[in-house]
């Protein structure tokens, strides 16, 4: 996998993304610069279409070579927006396109939004006389569209026709990294049911080595274990089905203790170890996702697959990579202290800093009209104040206020006191319910972020109720206070609305995440996630 701006993208997602480009790009330029064509091959050509084009070249003052460095420059840019259309619709989560009917409809839709905001940009740009973005100089407007449409329908149902490819040569070659995990408990059992659902992130486990049963009940000692985490390393049925029976590896290498006997472990003559076991099953990556490596690790064994050429790994670091979140198991003060990240430097937080509020103007600046229209809606449509404010916990336990545009009834809590808000929760207001989708009632946040008491990007703020409820069950929830709240965050853009102690487990693992890898970069890349979003209208 391939780790751009704190992301991990699987290889063949992005060989996928570039052939596409390149695919797009090379036929809308072959459509959009073929009137030039024979005036590059020859200017001084007396074929009327060529006299013609010539005519409106000459109008803009431009030369046929010119010319065609424009068209070429435009061709990108609709390339980007055909391409942020395709990405918009997840065409490239794996998920997704893995169903022909979901791919093919998604395709259409994805065609029809990019060929429409294409041809949008085309007409703007005809009409404010510009020169370089959207202009395809020697054609007429009615042509540019004509050609623009057709182009680029072809090069959908090109697209198309390589998805059959991509997905036929996806099924029938095996491409992804086969991967043996060390382990058949807890630890285990959680990364091999992330690996099955994440078929995207190219791993396939081809076995689970069982523990000795010696240490079935031991733990790490400075594993904290908490009630909520007990499902996240629950077995599944298609996790069991991958335990090696009879395979006995881990306790029998030189050097470690068998507690059964009071002697070192020695495999038997003739016994398959895990070298024999590397070739039969054709292993890639060995994965080390023990409970208790004190007395199971086969040190000799796995430096000689290092040294054959088989990638050797820890489970937190394969489950960050497949997730984007830190693993439960993980979550304890040797690896949080000893693992790389969590590194912070004054440049770093005066950068966040300055983007923070160049942003937050900007964005005030570009959408104070559309605050002020949903201001008197809120208005209009239920009773109550315009804004929503309500005490936080901010950076290091700090309080403060948060604002927002109300989405709720005025009472909403006057009978319950402080609760979750519900997916379809009949506090919320119809248009309230239109907010939230769209992240709208968040805007009066931009306002917070300009004070300093909160940031573009961060965790979620929590109130101070559900935070001493929250910390009292999941290990190291206050963790997330080491960093200012965030209008938006990587929890936010990839895990759904929750209102339970698991949800709220799961976004604190997309909080630590982000704050181990943070980068000026990752904030930008989650500050584009946001606004697909919000397009998407897939917001809490």
């Amino acid at each position: 996998m391939l780790r751009v701006l704190q992301h991990y993208f699987p290889v063949r997602t992005f060989l996928l993304v570039s052939v596409e480009a390149l695919l797009l790009y090379a036929v809308i330029t072959a459509g959009m610069t073929h009137h030039l064509w024979d005036l590059l091959a020859d200017p001084a050509s007396s074929e009327p279409e060529n006299r013609e084009v010539m005519r409106a070249l000459g109008g803009e003052s431009m030369l046929p070579r010119d010319a065609a460095f424009h068209d070429a420059f435009s061709a990108g840019l609709v390339t980007l927006t055909l391409l942020l259309s395709i990405g918009l619709n997840r065409l490239y989560e794996f998920q997704i396109t893995a169903s022909r009917y979901e791919r093919a409809s998604r395709f259409v839709e994805s065609a029809g939004i990019g060929i429409a905001l294409s041809v949008a940009f085309v007409i703007v740009s005809h009409l404010l006389g510009a020169d370089l973005v959207y202009a395809f100089p020697g054609l007429s407007l009615s042509r540019k569209i004509q050609i623009l449409i057709g182009t680029a329908s072809t090069a959908f149902g090109l697209l198309y026709l390589g998805r059959f490819a991509y997905h036929a040569l996806i099924r029938r070659a095996d491409l992804d990294v086969r991967v043996l995990i060390l382990g058949s408990r807890g630890p285990a059992h959680a990364l091999a049911n992330q690996i099955i659902a994440h078929p995207e992130a190219g791993f396939r486990v081809v076995g689970l080595v069982p523990e000795p049963t010696s240490t079935i009940d031991r733990r790490r000692s400075d594993k904290i274990e908490s009630p909520i985490t007990a499902s996240e390393d629950a077995a599944s049925d298609a996790t069991r089905a991958l335990i090696l029976e009879g395979v006995d590896l881990l306790g029998r290498e030189p050097g470690n203790f068998d507690s059964s006997s009071g002697n070192l472990a020695q495999r038997a003559p003739g016994e398959e170890g895990l070298p024999e076991l590397l070739q039969k099953l054709r292993v890639e990556m060995i994965v080390v996702a023990l409970e208790d490596r004190r007395l199971t690790l086969p040190i000799e064994d796995l430096l000689r697959a290092r040294l054959a050429g088989v990638e050797v790994r820890e489970r937190e670091e394969v489950y960050e990579q497949v997730t984007g979140r830190i693993a439960v198991a993980a979550m304890r003060p040797s690896y949080l202290i000893f693992n790389e990240g969590f590194r912070r430097h004054p440049f770093a937080a005066l950068l966040k800093r300055i983007n923070d509020v160049v942003v937050a103007l900007i964005m005030l600046v570009l959408l104070w009209w559309v605050m002020a229209i949903v201001a008197v809606v809120v208005r209009l449509t239920s009773p109550g104040p315009i804004l929503f404010t309500q005490e936080r916990v901010g950076q290091d336990g700090r309080p403060f206020v948060l604002m927002k545009f109300r989405s709720m009834r005025a009472d909403a809590e006057k009978l319950s006191g402080p609760v979750w808000a519900s997916e379809d929760d009949p506090r919320i207001t119809r248009f309230g319910k239109f907010m939230r989708k769209t992240r709208l009632d968040e805007l009066p946040q931009l306002f917070n972020v300009l004070s300093g008491s909160m940031s573009l990007v961060g965790p979620r703020p929590e109130r101070q109720h559900f935070v001493d409820q929250l910390a009292a069950r999941i290990p190291y929830f206050r963790l997330r206070h080491i960093v200012k709240p965030g209008v938006t965050g990587w929890a936010q853009t990839n895990y759904p609305y929750g209102n339970t102690e698991e949800d709220a487990l799961h976004k604190l693992q997309y909080d630590l995440f982000y704050i181990k890898n943070y980068s000026v970069l990752f904030d930008l890349s989650i500050l584009i996630s946001t606004v697909k979003t919000v397009v998407l209208r897939r917001g809490t």
